[in-house]
């Protein structure tokens, strides 16, 4: 019998076993983990990796010409953030500025119990953002 199809055959029956076990709830927990990475998970992003995140986006836009800064991912961004690290309250959206009064909110935002929080906000004063 040729290499090439017990090769092959080999192949065939790994997929096999593979969509079996995916159809008979073999992988339910990874399916669980995928959702938790890639679905609307009611978490946000962790507040202090936003923060960083801002205060790069503050760098970029100091180093830019007045008449563009306001057209920059610091005045521009806004995350959906984990502010207190409890699971059970809603994270808040926010803006690296602070100003939230632009902020949209989507129906799945909405429906999650996700609010605009003006409190949050980096400091940038060599960045001036319109409100």
């Amino acid at each position: 019998m040729p290499m090439n199809v017990i090769i092959v055959a080999i192949i065939v029956i790994v997929v096999l076993v593979v969509l079996i076990a995916f159809f008979a709830g073999g992988f339910s927990s990874l399916s669980n983990k995928l959702r938790d990475i890639f679905g609307g998970a009611t978490t946000g992003k962790a507040s202090d990796a936003a923060l960083l995140d801002c205060q790069n986006f503050c760098d970029v836009a100091a180093s830019l010409p007045t008449s563009v800064q306001g057209n920059t991912a610091y005045c521009r961004s806004s995350f959906v953030v984990d502010t207190d690290g409890n699971p059970d309250t809603a994270p808040k959206k926010v803006k690296c500025s602070g100003a939230v009064t632009d902020l949209d909110r989507s129906a799945s935002e909405e429906r999650r119990g996700i609010q605009p929080d003006p409190s949050w906000r980096v400091e940038c004063p060599e960045v001036s953002c319109p409100l």
